[in-house]
């Protein structure tokens, strides 16, 4: 696997420039709908000014809040591709190279509580938003000595109630996370919903990395245009995140995962791809609720989370 930085590139955008050559953009027209029913505006985009503007948004002009720790954010517009999985072993694998992590589960199904076995009866970050709980006392332990902040368990009501927050809110995220003070040596690790909603644009706004997680099939491989117009109005911010493209749970035994592995290397033109490859002890520690690289047996996924650890340290020490 290449480690280079230009090892990922965003497949199917269509870049242009302005009319002086100084500025490419990416070009998207319309809109998308949330998964909740609301809809969302997608040409605008930045990080600490102007965010995407959302349905019943309150006109403000909010000032600039600073993040100091480095956001990486794990998309998909297709559900069941692993990003929990990846989020979990990502974490576990930067501490094992001593940085800093804290694992925020952004997604109302609350899936990462399950992945690291953290209290479950404690607040999250959904039902503790609407309490205007700090987030700094929902953290839990997790892996390897990263740290958890859990969605929490929510009936309907509370997670419409924050959709519709946070649809108001643009800067609700990057409010929470500041007041966490974190370091510059800090790692945010977010796992978000797939398709498009408001807690993936929340992420979106505040990442300086985002995976975009995807499996060797024909339905990742179909959703590579909807993934562009969902990423557009946030690569036009400046300053833009860097985008990779992650393979996951690549079966190599499986002559179908390898056409559709060949697929996505023609949509992503010359650049080569990422992979995890498929590893039942991940599914295994899923079940048993332990650290997927506690394995002593030899594991390519294990060896691939490695090779991703070591390019977001190496996009944070060059950022």
């Amino acid at each position: 696997m290449s480690r280079t930085d230009d090892l990922f590139a965003l497949p199917g955008k269509r870049v242009a420039r302005d009319p002086r050559g100084k500025k490419p953009r990416v070009h998207f027209f319309g809109t998308l709908p949330f998964d909740d029913g609301t809809r969302v505006n997608q040409k605008e985009g930045q990080r600490f000014g102007a965010q995407p503007s959302y349905v019943n948004d309150t006109p403000h002009n909010p000032q600039p809040i600073a993040l100091r720790p480095t956001v990486v954010a794990l998309i998909s517009v297709n559900g069941g591709v692993g990003r929990s999985t990846l989020a979990t072993a990502l974490s576990s694998g930067l501490r094992r190279m001593g940085k800093s992590v804290v694992a925020l589960d952004l997604d109302p199904q609350n899936a990462l509580r399950q992945h690291f076995g953290v209290d479950h009866e404690r607040a999250g970050v959904g039902g503790g938003s609407l309490l205007k709980t700090p987030w700094a006392t929902l953290l839990q332990a997790g892996f390897s000595g990263c740290q958890v902040l859990p969605f929490g368990d929510t009936d309907t009501p509370q997670k419409e109630n924050l959709q519709r927050w946070l649809a108001r809110e643009p800067q609700w995220l990057v409010r929470h996370l500041s007041a966490l003070a974190l370091s510059e040596a800090h790692t945010v690790i977010i796992d978000t919903p797939a398709g498009n909603n408001v807690y993936l644009h929340q992420a979106l706004s505040v990442a300086d990395i985002v995976l975009v997680v995807a499996q060797p099939n024909a339905a990742c491989l179909g959703t590579l245009d909807q993934l562009d117009a969902l990423l557009a109005p946030h690569l036009e911010r400046e300053p833009a995140p860097r985008c990779h493209f992650v393979i996951n749970q690549l079966d190599e035994h499986s002559t179908f995962n390898l056409g559709m592995l060949d697929a996505f290397k023609l949509r992503r033109s010359e650049y080569p791809l990422a992979v995890v490859h498929r590893d039942p002890v991940f599914s295994e520690a899923l079940a048993f609720a332990t650290d997927p690289l506690d394995s002593k047996a030899p594991s390519p996924a294990r060896d691939d989370i490695g090779d991703l650890c070591r390019l977001l340290v190496t996009r944070k020490s060059t950022a």
